[in-house]
């Protein structure tokens, strides 16, 4: 009995031993191949040369890339070079005259002609006329045109004068109604003329309508004085209606055509 069961312990001793044997066994087998697994042997890392040689091909492979880029870019901007110089050979510009700096050049639309138009005039023309078959003598035509400060021109027109700043300007002229318009200096007391023109040139020194009626107020002296008809530039005997419609006219010109300051 006591034999027997040495024996047993034996067998289970024996086979304890075993068990841990392969048990141990497969154990390092598994742990060698994670070792394996982990760690690699040196020869496997790259050689620093090829290493050096590679980075040098990309660095080149990267420039012959910038190189055709740039290439690429100064090809586009000479064409669009090109395509502007064409549109501005097909739109030349204004030539500038020489005798002008090109900074002061300026063309005007409104301008059609080298001179700026001129200035606007009008002419107001009464007439006083002899009865016929009276005439006028010139002793009488030069005492009244001393008395209103009319003076003979070297033109041998009587003007009335008015002083400004610049001089003597003339208010309004008077002719005689005979061509070419002038009167004999020289030998006024044997002069005679069939009449006299008054002439108001507007803008002129004085404003439009205020210069008329002194204008009409001399004449109307001369045609009492001299028993003579005044007349209009139609020479229609001028009335109290005809006289407003020359006013009238006389104003709206000076409204829309002002004198200048100067004058």
């Amino acid at each position: 009995m006591e034999l027997e069961l040495r024996i047993a312990l034996l067998l289970i001793g024996l086979a304890a031993i075993v068990v841990l044997y392969f048990f141990g066994k497969s154990r390092r087998a598994t742990l060698k191949r994670e070792d394996d697994e982990f760690n690699f042997e040196t020869s496997d890392l790259p050689d620093p040369l090829e290493l050096d040689q590679a980075l040098e091909l990309g660095d080149d492979l990267k420039k012959k890339i910038n190189d055709q880029d740039e290439g690429i870019i100064d090809d586009v901007a000479e064409d669009i070079s090109n395509l502007v110089n064409e549109n501005i050979a097909e739109f030349p510009r204004i030539a500038v005259p020489k005798n002008k700096p090109s900074f002061s050049y300026q063309p005007s639309l409104l301008n059609t002609g080298p001179e700026s138009p001129k200035q606007a005039e009008k002419l107001v023309i009464l007439h006083v006329m002899a009865r016929r078959p009276q005439k006028f003598n010139g002793k009488a035509i030069l005492n009244l045109c001393k008395e209103l400060d009319l003076e003979l021109d070297d033109s041998h027109i009587f003007n009335k004068n008015v002083e400004r700043f610049s001089g003597k300007r003339a208010l309004y002229r008077i002719l005689n109604m005979v061509k070419p318009g002038t009167f004999d200096a020289d030998d006024m007391y044997e002069f005679e003329t069939p009449g006299l023109s008054f002439i108001l040139s507007l803008p002129g020194p004085e404003e439009g309508l205020r210069a008329f009626n002194f204008m009409l107020e001399d004449a109307k002296k001369f045609s009492e004085r001299l028993n003579g008809d005044l007349l209009d530039d139609s020479r229609n005997r001028l009335n109290p209606q005809m006289t407003a419609h020359l006013q009238e006219d006389i104003q709206l010109f000076s409204l829309r055509h002002p004198r200048s300051i100067s004058a």
